[in-house]
């Protein structure tokens, strides 16, 4: 065991390959971007950075600038929905709703329900929870907790709505000895009568649902890390059908009906790993490569909504500040910035 740790702090602490041309300049482009740095557990170091491309500007450490204190322990989820960017943060236990032409935030304690994910529909906030295990709706006027939907043995993660449906991950637990159980299902929670109706097969540990449009979902699911492999699915919340992608994402993200994600690989002995980038087409499941020449440790990735640029934030090894990159669909670096600690989300609007 000590051999292997040794092995995988060596393989964490290698760096990729710089880039040619990387440049640090950011080449003006339209609209703005909050990017979510989720921060080391433990270490209450997460952050937002906001990128404006209209002026060419980024400011890391926004919302606590603006704001005069930290983001707060482990940031999860970032939502935009109306005037405002939602995030949750789990381990602090709080929602931060964020005005994102100001920044001022206001900070809803959410106790020790550790808040997961979120999604937002007609003026509610939906959080998965893993204390207990259930979906909180939240009042986006009021910002109280209206309602609780209890869920099952296992950790909720991502949610999504489709098709007047709430799609909620249920992902792993660990019992008393450490040992992990995984379940393979995502409930389907009816948003009227805000309570499950039933639940649908993925694939073992699911995490992440997005919505791609508005009656499918895509899901990422992780396996059991050993005899249950990983993969992806999109789901159709109107027949409750489930087609398999048929290959691993290990993040992703939606834009205009097309998923854009990446596969992480570990070689056998963890000495290394490998990332390749995807778009996917969600009605046809047709795969086009993306970005056939970038070798990055990738934490997150995203579509610029009008010119089709290609983002990417490195995950620092885990021990550094990320890295944010921005490409031409053809693949050309435009631009690489630092950003925050574990850059896991990228959000753009206009």
């Amino acid at each position: 065991m000590i051999a292997l740790l040794a092995t995988l702090a060596f393989a964490a602490c290698e760096e990729p390959e710089p880039l040619p041309g990387s440049v640090d300049t950011i080449v003006p482009d339209n609209g703005t971007a909050l990017i979510l740095n989720e921060g080391n557990w433990g270490g209450n170091n997460a952050s937002l950075s906001r990128l404006d491309l209209t002026a060419g500007t980024l400011e890391n450490g926004w919302f606590a600038s603006v704001n005069g204190r930290g983001l707060g322990d482990l940031a999860q989820d970032l939502v935009l929905y109306g005037s405002k960017a939602y995030v949750t943060v789990s381990e602090s236990g709080s929602l931060e709703a964020v005005d994102t032409a100001t920044g001022h935030a206001i900070h809803v304690d959410l106790g020790t329900r550790y808040p997961r994910y979120l999604a937002a529909f007609e003026g509610k906030l939906y959080i998965s929870c893993y204390n207990p295990r259930s979906v909180i709706r939240i009042d986006t006027a009021t910002l109280q907790v209206e309602a609780s939907c209890q869920l099952g043995g296992y950790n909720p993660e991502g949610i999504a709505v489709v098709a007047g449906k709430l799609l909620v991950a249920s992902s792993n637990i660990s019992d008393e000895h450490g040992t992990f159980n995984y379940d393979d299902r995502l409930y389907v929670i009816d948003i009227a009568t805000f309570s499950i109706d039933t639940t649908v097969t993925v694939g073992s540990n699911p995490q992440k649902v997005m919505a791609v449009d508005a009656t499918h979902a895509v899901v990422n699911y992780l396996g059991n890390y050993g005899s249950l492999p990983d993969g992806s699915a999109i789901v159709d919340a109107a027949t409750l059908t489930v087609s398999q992608i048929g290959l691993p994402l290990t993040n992703m993200s939606v834009s205009e009906g097309i998923i854009y994600g990446y596969s992480t690989v570990w070689a056998a002995d963890y000495s290394g790993k490998t990332t390749s980038y995807i778009s996917i087409d969600a009605a046809t499941l047709s795969t086009t490569p993306l970005l056939p020449d970038v070798s990055l440790n990738a934490y997150a990735i995203a579509r610029h909504p009008t010119n089709g640029n290609i983002y990417i934030a490195t995950d620092g090894d885990f021990i550094a500040n990320g890295d944010l990159l921005c490409f031409t669909p053809d693949g050309t670096l435009r631009w690489r910035r630092e950003v925050g600690m574990l850059p896991s989300k990228i959000v753009f609007w206009l």
